[in-house]
């Protein structure tokens, strides 16, 4: 199942951020493949149609299709702690102020709680938390001239190792923060428009690895 609420956009600043400018301050080591997932059988993950909100598989990928009704998302019920998940994304839709890429450690009650690693279509990234109600920027949103803007397709890699957090887009370290209010949870995908606009995304060829620090 999947919820969804408004998009709250809450400007924060942490200490310990460091904007895309260098490299990443710690590297990760890979483990145990927990998931790979090209979404070749329609019970890949869920299905489900509502009143102009889609998530189903169709002709090998992950579709997800909504309006500006506030973030949505659907997860895939298998419990992670530290790992790396990755995904290619396709942008179906031309309205390009949206949000859409992949969580972490999703809340298990599927109250929208976790971690969201997010793009754009007009070249922006944040790393945001969802608590509540609400979905905060732990990283600002930041245009990047890694990102393929408008209908075009992007890796997104999230990762999610003890409090540190970090995103990659196209093999590009974007970004980093440091929080502690989830240990664990369930993967998933997530999206939402903004300005009227619908979004249409296409997933596909996720892997989700156990992963260590190698500082």
């Amino acid at each position: 199942m999947f919820r969804k609420f408004s998009a709250l956009v809450i400007w924060v600043v942490l200490v310990g951020l460091l904007a895309a400018c260098g490299g990443p301050s710690q590297e990760y080591a890979l483990g145990d493949e927990l998931l790979s997932e090209s979404f070749n059988e329609e019970a890949a993950w869920e299905t489900y149609f509502d009143d102009g909100i889609a998530f189903h598989v169709v002709d090998g990928a992950y579709r997800v299709q909504t309006g500006d009704d506030g973030y949505i998302w659907g997860l895939n019920e298998a419990l992670h702690d530290d790992v790396v998940i990755e995904v290619t994304s396709s942008q179906l839709s031309a309205h390009e102020n949206n949000a859409y890429g992949v969580m972490c450690r999703a809340d298990t009650s599927n109250n929208g709680d976790g971690y969201y690693f997010l793009i754009s279509g007009d070249g922006y990234y944040t790393i945001s938390k969802g608590a509540g109600d609400d979905v905060s920027q732990l990283v600002e949103w930041t245009a990047s001239s890694a990102i393929n803007e408008g209908q075009d397709s992007n890796t997104i890699r999230a990762v999610c190792i003890g409090n540190y957090l970090a995103m990659y887009v196209n093999d590009k370290f974007l970004a980093e923060i440091e929080d502690s209010d989830y240990a664990s949870g369930y993967a998933g995908f997530a999206a939402t428009a903004f300005e009227g606009g619908d979004t249409d995304i296409s997933f596909d060829n996720l892997t989700i690895t156990a992963a260590s620090s190698s500082n």
